[in-house]
């Protein structure tokens, strides 16, 4: 338990709240007293869920319909963190909140049932689309990349899927504010969808190749199309979010995703050191 903004959180590990096991999550939150309920639990491993369907689903989409009707039960609000896979391929144009969903794969179909769960669940909802997290700790792509420079001098990365890298501790920081201002006056919160990345558009080429200049490594990368790696699931082309409503509503202001980069390897070499 923390305390942070003169607000006191609660982190609960699976070993709380199990999002497998479906059936006791309404009994394990029951017992609990809270104002605001964010569910940042998601089964994100893109192309395993083409195997494990159920699991994926279990995690993504049933355990919300639980969680929903405890915090509608408790009138608390529910904020919900989505992805850009929900929208499947679009034009080239920064996608809306409010531009129609056409999830490919299991994953981003699982996700895509779990906005409508709490939609149609939970009126005080708070649902946020992001993409590309990443940060110091966990398994992601900046870890990835820099372990591979250990034993690696070059490196083939994908050039033709587009978006926004995202740090993790700055969406974190997004959701306190939207708390704040939940707190500040509930009356007149403007719940609904949100889109949150970091500013700026990237390939997964652009962000290795600024993952290795940031961090004075020396690699050799190849842009290479997303056939080659042979995935099982589809990533989008293009899922690039448009941030305008987030930042008009909250009055956020959201950094460029290098200089979120930037400050993301500043922390890691400093944690090394």
């Amino acid at each position: 338990m923390r305390k942070q903004r003169d607000f006191e959180w609660t982190f609960l590990g699976r070993e709380d709240l199990d999002m497998e096991k479906v059936s006791e999550i309404s009994a394990a939150l029951d017992k609990r007293e809270f104002d605001v309920f964010i569910n940042a639990a998601a089964y994100t491993a893109v192309d395993a869920a083409e195997a494990e369907p159920e699991k994926a689903r279990k995690i993504n989409a049933l355990a919300l319909q639980p969680i929903a009707e405890v915090c509608h039960k408790k009138n608390s609000l529910l904020i919900h963190i989505s992805t850009d896979y929900v929208f499947g391929e679009k034009p080239a144009i920064p996608l809306r909140e409010d531009q129609p969903t056409d999830p490919q794969g299991v994953y981003a179909r699982t996700k895509c049932e779990g906005e409508e769960i709490v939609q149609a669940t939970c009126a005080k909802h708070i649902i946020i689309r992001t993409s590309w997290l990443y940060g110091p700790d966990g398994v992601n792509f900046v870890k990835t990349m820099l372990k591979l420079s250990e034993s690696k001098t070059a490196l083939n990365v994908v050039f033709d899927q587009t978006g926004n890298p995202t740090l993790v501790d700055h969406l974190a920081e997004a959701i306190v504010q939207i708390v704040a201002a939940y707190v500040a006056n509930p009356a007149n919160f403007p719940y609904g969808k949100y889109h949150y990345s970091n500013e700026g558009v990237g390939t997964w080429y652009d962000f290795a190749h600024a993952v290795f200049a940031l961090s004075q490594k020396n690699m050799h990368l190849t842009p290479v199309h997303s056939e080659g790696f042979g995935a099982k699931a589809k990533r989008p082309a293009y899922s690039v979010l448009d941030k305008q409503k987030i930042k008009d509503t909250f009055g956020l202001s959201i950094p460029h995703w290098r200089d979120a980069l930037a400050e993301c390897i500043n922390a890691m070499r400093e944690n090394n050191d």
